[in-house]
C-alpha cells in the first residue's frame, strides 16, 4: 500500500518477505513514489517477516536517487528481522536516519523540527 500526503511525502508499508523474488516489486513501489514526484519516502516494515540482502540493496539504491533530488528515504517500524540484518551490515543509519551511535541525524533532526514522520 502507497499513501502520498500533498507535501511531497509518499509512505510505503511493506508485508510479507522481501528477497531476492520480491525486491523487484519492492523497487517498484519505490520508483512509483517517485514518479509521482514524492520527495521524501517512508517505509513502514512493521509487518516484514523475513528480509536477506535485496532489501537493503533496494532501498539503499532508492535512496541515493531520491538524494540527488533532494530528497529522502526512511526506513520506519522495523521489524526484528529488519534490525537485524541493518545492524549486521552497517547499513541502518543510512537507512533510519539514526547514526550507529544513537544520535539522530542532521536529516532527522530536520523532519523532526518541521513535523515530518
Amino acid at each position: 500500500m502507497i499513501r502520498y500526503r500533498s507535501n511531497g511525502r509518499a509512505t510505503i508499508v511493506l508485508e510479507g518477505e522481501i528477497d531476492l523474488s520480491t525486491a523487484p516489486s519492492v523497487q517498484t513501489a519505490l520508483a512509483t513514489c517517485r514518479a509521482r514526484k514524492a520527495t521524501d519516502i517512508d517505509v513502514d516494515l512493521t509487518a516484514v517477516s523475513f528480509c536477506d540482502a535485496s532489501g537493503p540493496n533496494v532501498f539503499i539504491a532508492a535512496s541515493r536517487h531520491a538524494a540527488a533530488e533532494e530528497g529522502d528515504v526512511r526506513l520506519h517500524h522495523l521489524a526484528p528481522v529488519v534490525r537485524l540484518l541493518l545492524d549486521v551490515t552497517g547499513t541502518g543509519y543510512l537507512l533510519t536516519g539514526r547514526h550507529p551511535d544513537g544520535q539522530a541525524s542532521r536529516d532527522s533532526a530536520r523532519q523532526a523540527s518541521s513535523g515530518a514522520p
